[in-house]
């Protein structure tokens, strides 16, 4: 082949590497802007705006009430002259009237709750509890075969019936012969009264009085121990009853109180104003261990005043009322996802999923459909300090799932960030001086021969897999630090106060035999110094523990400092995850330092500086650009661990940068929740939120870093 060939085959060749690196290189690109994307692109959803459709106008004959079913395509009317009639809610077309159980015509009824929960006192005086429902034939999924149906009660003989049914609760008897009551909150023209009787039996219910004003709204709590009653001189009211009703607590509201109700659970109850104002107090005991009604949720007011409230049964958002207007509110969000104005609203009901509401007006039901898939999402709850129910105080708490279906999701972001930075602190304050110490040894005094071992074998450290550090870590280094926490924390103080008392003998040897041994051999002395200062920790410890800490250093920290000792905490977290970051910042600290040009450094020792100070001051001022790399590349490395911080720790989301505790890093926390995440739920999307931020922060981090660096080669000119 001629030279000319062979020239041109060389080029063709430069061409096609140069294309095949070149692409390769925007593929890399363009496979981390897709991730990028992706993960945006499910996490985002979050903070998309709820939506409203609204339906035709249904013209339906009014009832006491009524009542949507779970998939809000029948819609269920207590009617007290008919019985319960059941609608297509798409047209209003009748389907169905069920007129089994009580006597007919009703002479009272309260209007269904969000279960479809009803009472009615019948023709024949006797009060009946009901619950409107479909029954569905064994086997049968398809909801056309499903039939509607009211489920009653045998009805307890009221002797003195009264003038407006309140609220009826079908309660557990208990002790031995167990069954069910009945509790009930009625007004008569004297005032307001309660009594409870056996729901099957022929006991009849006998009336006590409610010393409440006579013109007060009432509602019984979902347990029927309590009365919550709201005033129209402005306050909500706590009676206990058992036995005859007492008053256990009362708050002031701003307004005249004109409506109540609960959320999803019955633990935060939600009281509305005449001026449209909308808060949610809770039960909680104050500091003298008595029970306190607790306002903690304000909500966004109505334009007139409140009349009802319903809540769904998938979460804790629920509908608000009035003669003006109606609103879907989200009881942990504050958020209001749905506002419809109007006139003349009488009545109002919200679907099960929370997901249809009907609006009714007269003879007309105005249907509405709300699409909001993530209610409970605010920046407040991601980030800011949210008061649950429960709790005494708003605070920043992670919990995705709870023992019930009204569990309260708390989905702050904040203190699994805090773990990601505290876990990455505690490894690199363990990591950073050994690494960059060491690699400065071993590129500066170490010998050649042993430059040759040191290095490789910290290069191998690299190659451990993290799953096996984690294992180490939480089955043998956590137990083996509980037990002698002491010696850990003595043990480098006693190796510095050893070598402190060993560097005087150190000169007393002859000159020949320290350069034999010393000079670029240091580093072996440190095994009998480690050994020694092993054994003086063994001898001090305990004694140290005893003089000061009385014996045990569990309880010193409880009683003096007030920390819990976790088995599984930051120290044992920052040892393991070192290991997996010493061998990256080494590496490439130690290349760095190495480059580091040797005329810079023998004109430092020509000028009569010595080797401490020649690399102190010379070396690794120019070699930082390069170590502040490594260290950036290490943080990285720590933000990212998973299997580490999810094995060696108790994985306990908490704001504390305490060494005794643990912590839930971002990482951890997605490797522990995906398994459980529903595929496009709150819970799913959070996660992606989770790495959108992992990748976020890390690509800042990286930014900065190459930002200093540059600054840094700038000013020392070398690199």
């Amino acid at each position: 082949m001629s030279s000319t060939a062979t020239r041109n085959l060389a080029k063709r060749v430069d061409r096609f590497m140069a294309a095949l690196i070149t692409g390769g290189g925007l593929l890399i690109i363009l496979a981390v802007l897709g991730i990028l994307f992706f993960i945006a692109k499910e996490a985002l959803p979050l903070f998309f705006p709820a939506r409203t459709q609204t339906l035709a106008i249904v013209n339906l004959e009014p009832g006491k009430g009524l009542w949507a079913d779970d998939s809000a395509k029948t819609v269920m009317i207590p009617d007290p002259a008919k019985g319960v009639r059941v609608h297509l809610a798409q047209d209003g077309r009748l389907l169905d009237t069920l007129t089994s159980g009580p006597t007919l015509p009703w002479k009272l009824s309260t209007s269904p709750d969000s279960r479809g929960h009803l009472a009615v006192v019948g023709a024949d005086g006797r009060l009946h509890a009901g619950e409107l429902k479909w029954a569905k034939p064994p086997g049968a999924q398809d909801p056309s075969q499903w039939t509607p149906e009211v489920e009653w009660t045998s009805g307890v003989s009221l002797p003195v019936a009264p003038s407006e049914l309140l609220d009826v609760r079908s309660l557990e008897a208990g002790g031995l012969m167990g069954g069910k009551v009945l509790r009930v909150l009625a007004r008569n023209p004297t005032g307001l009264i309660w009594g409870e009787a056996p729901a099957e039996g022929t006991e009849p219910l006998q009336w006590k009085a409610l010393p409440a004003p006579a013109d007060a709204l009432a509602l019984l709590s979902p347990d029927g121990q309590h009365a919550y009653i709201g005033t129209r001189d402005a306050r909500v009211q706590d009676w206990a009853l058992a036995g005859e009703a007492s008053l256990s607590t009362e708050q002031t509201f701003t307004e005249p109180v004109t409506a109540l109700g609960f959320a999803l659970g019955g633990s935060s109850l939600l009281v509305g104003g005449e001026k449209g104002s909308i808060w949610a107090y809770q039960q909680v005991r104050d500091e003298q261990d008595t029970k306190a009604l607790q306002p903690f949720h304000r909500f966004l007011s109505l334009d007139g005043p409140v009349r009802g409230f319903q809540h769904g049964l998938r979460d804790k958002r629920f509908l608000a009322w009035g003669p003006t207007g109606a609103g879907i509110l989200h009881l942990t969000s504050e958020r209001q996802l749905m506002r419809i104005t109007g006139d003349r609203i009488e009545g109002a009901a919200l679907s099960a999923r929370g997901d249809h509401i009907l609006l009714q007006d007269g003879n007309r039901v105005r249907p509405f459909i709300l699409d909001a898939p993530h209610p409970e999402i605010s920046w407040k709850t991601l980030w800011g300090r949210v008061h649950y129910e429960g709790y005494k105080e708003a605070d920043h708490t992670w919990q995705s799932t709870g023992g019930g279906d009204d569990f309260e999701p708390k989905l702050s972001l904040l203190p699994l960030l805090f773990g990601t930075l505290k876990g990455t602190f505690y490894a690199l304050l363990f990591a950073v001086p050994i690494a960059i110490l060491g690699a400065l040894y071993t590129s500066q005094f170490a010998t050649p021969g042993l430059k040759s071992r040191i290095k490789p074998t910290i290069e191998i450290m690299a190659a451990l897999p993290s799953v096996v550090l984690g294992f180490l870590a939480g089955l043998v280094m956590a137990p083996l630090f509980e037990q002698a926490a002491v010696h850990v924390l003595v043990f480098p103080l006693a190796a510095v106060l050893l070598g402190l008392a060993i560097l005087p003998i150190w000169s007393k040897f002859p000159a020949s035999w320290r350069r034999i041994w010393g000079e670029g051999r240091e580093a072996l002395w440190m095994i009998p110094l480690l050994l020694g200062a092993l054994a003086l920790t063994y001898l001090l410890a305990p004694s140290i523990e005893k003089a000061f800490m009385g014996g045990n250093y569990r309880t010193w920290l409880q009683e003096a400092w007030g920390v819990r000792y976790d088995q599984r905490n930051s120290l044992v977290v920052g040892f393991a995850m070192g290991f997996a970051v010493i061998p990256i910042i080494f590496t490439i600290s130690e290349d760095a330092l190495s480059s580091v040009p040797r005329s810079l450094t023998s004109a430092s020792l020509a000028c009569g500086a010595s080797p401490w100070q020649t690399a102190w001051r010379v070396v690794l001022p120019t070699g930082s650009p390069g170590i502040f790399s490594a260290v950036m590349v290490g943080v990285g490395r720590a933000i990212g661990e998973t299997m580490i911080v999810l094995m060696a720790t108790g994985n306990t989301p908490i704001l504390d940068w305490g060494p005794f505790n643990g912590m839930r890093t971002l990482s951890a926390n997605i490797a522990v929740e995906i398994p459980e995440a529903p595929h496009h739920g709150t819970l799913y999307r959070i996660l992606f939120l989770a790495a959108l931020l992992l990748f976020i922060l890390t690509f800042s981090l990286n930014t900065i870093a190459e930002l200093v660096r540059q600054h840094l080669r700038k000013k020392y000119e070398s690199y």
